[in-house]
């Protein structure tokens, strides 16, 4: 910095700077050694008829002295003040009128730089004004400018849920606590008649009913409980007026739905592929366990009988171990579809069940779901599927192809995946790809950050050291009809949905019990 840069900045007012470099890619400007300037905070370069908006990313102490002057007293002082300072290196989002009257929709990106020495100031709150029109309905948070929040709502768009989120974070830093507003949001809009899409979330923690000592569940937002519908295999929960129990008719089940269940060698692959051309229409698991149908089966297939006899153990441990699974017609996936095609919050409670058997019914709901939505049919509502422990389903070398089949065809037809997970990279890389709207709340591991900034449809690659940086509740929210990757704090639920209560008392149906 030369002696007139030092005249300039020692100059101007508190908390004002000037831009000194650097091109249309990067700005750098120095603060007093002794303020501070967050990682992520967004600072405005003011420079004539526009403003510049450019978001820190990186912090660098600095100074005019050659050398390790840093490490001896020079007299009785150990610096000059005048010879240090801050180094704020910051990445431009882009620039607004300096006019407010011709702000809105103006908001473009910087396709030059401001011009040297310009005014940097802390941006202020009226020139966040432009982001509020182009935020959507489903509100999650509001806008973070470093460590501060302002009062910009921070809202994900209904019509592009069908093109797949992510929610990407370790464990600790929020997923859950996330897609409970996200939820809550989406059953205000349903209650309201806005709701342009139904959610799915197949629970399989058991928190999001009830919720748990310390946290609420779904089930406390009572003045849009219109707008949820929940199954659940416990039996407690069942109780409650608003709670269904969750049935499975063996008719609702194809052979192709229990290949997740297991590990199944070739042959007995061979043998689930010839049951639904051996045995038509929807009763193949009565007739297979019937003495007679292991014989057509044996005699038709050409299948042992020692592959049979594992076969039909196999099918009646599945039956015995997930005791929602009828031997009467009676099922609730018409209701759930039902549920989802009119816009509603469709909660599926699973708690104590195994992992294969949460696959298995994720699996069955969501072989529904697309053979439903695959019909065109006027008037029913897009639909979101989410999946906790995405990384099971969506990998490499996942045995399901269902759910790859939804994140490559399912916008055709108006169904979305949420994909929840804590190793992205695990995640196929091609199936990453087609999610638009992601979720980054605090990822440690640096091969799961890149994995997440290679498959943004924003530029992420700038973001890494915020990302790290992220606290609990703490995101980075990337998604479409917004200009630029969002610093957000997602509502703390609890908080939240205190806020969406009217002012009237609501008759509350729901008592929760201590867990």
């Amino acid at each position: 910095m030369s002696s007139t840069e030092r005249m300039v900045l020692k100059s101007m007012p508190g908390n004002a700077y000037r831009i000194l470099a650097k091109d249309v890619r990067s700005y750098e400007f120095v603060i007093p050694y002794d303020e501070k300037a967050d990682v992520g905070e967004i600072f405005t370069v003011e420079d004539r008829d526009m403003l510049f908006l450019a978001r820190v990313v990186n912090v660098q102490h600095d100074s005019n002295y050659d050398g390790r002057w840093d490490t001896s007293i020079r007299g009785t002082e150990l610096y000059d003040e005048e010879q240090i300072f801050n180094r704020v290196i910051a990445e431009p989002l882009g620039c607004i009128p300096r006019d407010q009257t011709k702000r809105k929709g103006a908001f473009r990106k910087a396709k030059t730089i401001p011009t040297k020495f310009s005014r940097v100031k802390r941006t202020e709150a009226k020139e966040f004004d432009f982001l509020k029109e182009t935020m959507g309905d489903i509100e999650v948070g509001v806008l973070r400018n470093g460590s501060r929040d302002t009062d910009v709502a921070v809202a994900l768009h209904s019509s592009v849920m069908d093109h797949h989120m992510g929610i990407f974070a370790t464990t600790g830093m929020g997923k859950s606590n996330f897609m409970k507003v996200f939820a809550a949001s989406c059953m205000k809009l349903a209650s309201e008649n806005r709701s342009e899409f139904g959610l799915l979330i197949v629970d399989p923690h058991g928190e999001y009913l009830r919720g748990s000592k310390n946290a609420k569940g779904l089930l406390h937002l009572t003045p849009y409980l219109s707008s949820l519908k929940c199954y659940s295999t416990e039996q407690r929960n069942c109780s409650l007026p608003e709670v269904s129990e969750l049935r499975i008719s063996r008719k609702d089940i194809l052979p192709e739905d229990i290949k997740v269940l297991h590990d199944w060698t070739g042959a007995q692959m061979d043998a689930l592929d010839s049951l639904e051309r051996i045995f038509e229409g929807d009763s193949w698991i009565d007739e297979i366990l019937d003495e007679k149908g292991r014989e057509v089966l044996t005699e038709k297939a050409k299948v042992s009988e020692k592959t049979v006899g594992v076969l039909i153990r196999k099918l009646e441990n599945i039956l015995s171990r997930n005791k929602y699974i009828k031997s009467s017609e009676d099922s609730s996936i018409p209701g759930i579809i039902e549920g989802i095609k009119s816009g509603k919050v469709v909660l599926i409670d699973i708690p104590n069940l195994s992992e294969s058997s949460e696959l298995f019914l994720l699996s069955l709901i969501s072989r529904r779901i697309m053979e439903e939505y695959r019909n065109e049919e006027e008037g029913r509502k897009k639909c979101m599927i989410v999946i906790e422990e995405a990384q099971r389903v969506l990998g490499s070398d996942s045995r399901i192809a269902r759910f790859e089949e939804i994140a490559r065809e399912g916008r055709k037809f108006g169904v979305g995946l949420c994909a929840i997970t804590q190793q992205p990279k695990l995640i196929d890389r091609e199936l990453l790809s087609q999610f638009n709207t992601m979720v980054v709340m605090g990822l440690a591991d640096r091969n799961d950050r890149m994995r997440v900034e290679e498959s943004a449809k924003q530029d992420l690659s700038s973001l890494d050291v915020e990302i790290q940086t992220l606290e609990k509740g703490e995101a980075i929210i990337s998604t479409l009809n917004v200009p630029f990757p969002i610093p957000a704090r997602v509502h703390r639920y609890e908080d939240y949905i205190e806020r969406l209560r009217p002012s009237a008392p609501v008759r509350r149906s729901f008592r929760p019990t201590p867990d």
